[in-house]
């Protein structure tokens, strides 16, 4: 083997590592940052509705609970706790159709808010577990 066989071969390993670098640090990272942002933020909402749904539906239990810090669930009425996890959720709506893929999830999302019954938050748990692997 010559010297420019030699050269040749290093100059090809050092460009496939630098293109594959390039690759990584322009397009492969930011959409695994992407797809990692939106992954906590849809749990941050769906952890919301989780919330919601257990001082709405159970307020007894949540009272004991839930150990939400930004709630003071133990020290404030049924009513005062279930206005302000409404107006958490409602927050969170905005968000919600930023990043989720389902149009239908929102809709979902304000029947239950408007229902408040154990079977509408079934289904809308059933559209949960399906957007938020999308």
């Amino acid at each position: 083997m010559s010297i420019d066989n030699v050269i040749s071969i290093i100059i090809s390993i050092l460009g496939s590592s630098v293109i594959t670098l390039i690759l990584s640090t322009f397009i492969f990272q930011p959409l695994q940052d992407k797809k990692k942002y939106v992954f906590e933020e849809k749990k941050r909402v769906y952890e919301s509705i989780i919330v919601f749904a257990q001082i709405v539906l159970f307020p007894a239990e949540a009272k004991f609970s839930l150990g939400v810090a930004r709630y003071n669930i133990q020290e404030l009425s049924d009513d005062e706790n279930r206005n302000n996890a409404i107006n958490d959720l409602k927050m969170a709506i905005p968000k919600l159709k930023l990043i989720s893929k389902d149009d239908g999830l929102v809709k979902e999302l304000e029947k239950f808010i408007y229902q408040k019954s154990e079977e509408q938050f079934n289904i809308l748990v059933n559209r949960l577990r399906k957007d938020l692997y999308k």
